[in-house]
């Protein structure tokens, strides 16, 4: 009887589980190519700006993280509409493949440009799919969760 009271228990727990968002493919290419840029933003300061290294790297990350973190970070309270998403997002890619070249790195631009080709089509084909998740995610709110919730 017990283990059955457990099993109904813990049911609405694994079907929460089940109802989260997978993490897809593109998903991945899409950190990949966060992390790519960052990368290629890091190497440009250190190139380009006349300061100590770490000095380059905090007066040009801080305010690229700051961006991100307010504009296209997926938790982000100011995160850009669906068509605009995307197009910034590749953009900036884009524009890490530039700043690659630039650098000195031709091997990095050429697989980051790759990668954001794929990001890009990956975009296209799935665009209805995309368009109908952010819609989704605008309109449903989120349950409160924690102790404050559970008052």
């Amino acid at each position: 009887m017990q283990d059955k009271q457990q099993d109904a228990v813990g049911a609405p727990a694994q079907e929460s589980v089940d109802a989260s968002t997978p993490v897809r493919a593109s998903g991945v290419l899409a950190f990949v190519l966060e992390v790519a840029l960052l990368c290629a933003a890091a190497l440009w300061a250190i190139q380009v700006l006349p300061w100590a290294p770490a000095l380059s790297l905090i007066v040009l990350l801080v305010p690229l993280l700051v961006f991100w973190g307010l504009f296209m970070a997926p938790q982000a309270k100011h995160r850009f509409p669906w068509p605009v998403f995307p197009v910034v997002a590749h953009v900036l890619y884009l524009l890490g493949v530039v700043v690659f070249y630039a650098s000195g790195h031709p091997w990095f631009g050429g697989i980051m440009l790759v990668l954001t080709v794929a990001s890009a089509a990956t975009t296209w084909l799935k665009r209805a799919q995309l368009a109908a998740d952010a819609e989704r995610g605008r309109t449903v709110r989120q349950r409160p969760a924690g102790r404050r919730a559970a008052r």
